[in-house]
């Protein structure tokens, strides 16, 4: 009993805080209104969140490299492993100035600092790669 204002303090300070999920999907949120045809018309749908490791940005080098005819970067190693974001999977509505609703999706790439970047989607990277 006598711990329970230290665990409500806590619980009040920890609540408050918006989680690194949470700030990723606003930051995906902020990139893409800045980006859509007119940001009041931008509505945000579902966030699928995965942990993005060097292991998969080499990965996804090594894709867009083949892609385009470069050298590939160097093969990921056991040691990259190492978190270097979050993977933002989504889902948005957007509405030109004619009235043509758009329902489209991306991905992205959050970094810890709140550096968004885009990808190409997965989808596109293999049938692309399928050619």
């Amino acid at each position: 009993m006598k711990y329970l204002p230290l665990f409500a303090t806590i619980l009040l300070f920890s609540g408050c805080a918006k989680s690194t999920d949470k700030k990723a999907e606003l930051a995906v949120q902020d990139f893409l209104r800045n980006r859509v045809s007119t940001a009041r018309n931008y509505a945000p749908g579902k966030f699928r969140l995965e942990p993005y490791t060097r292991r998969d940005s080499l990965l996804y080098l090594a894709q867009m490299a083949q892609l385009s005819g470069q050298p590939a970067p160097p093969a990921p190693t056991a040691a990259d492993t190492a978190r270097i974001g979050i993977l933002v999977h989504h889902d948005y509505r957007d509405q030109t100035p004619d009235g043509i609703l758009i329902r489209d999706s991306g991905e992205y790439v959050v970094r810890p600092n709140g550096e968004v970047r885009l990808l190409i989607a997965e989808s596109v990277r293999k049938r692309r790669l399928a050619q």
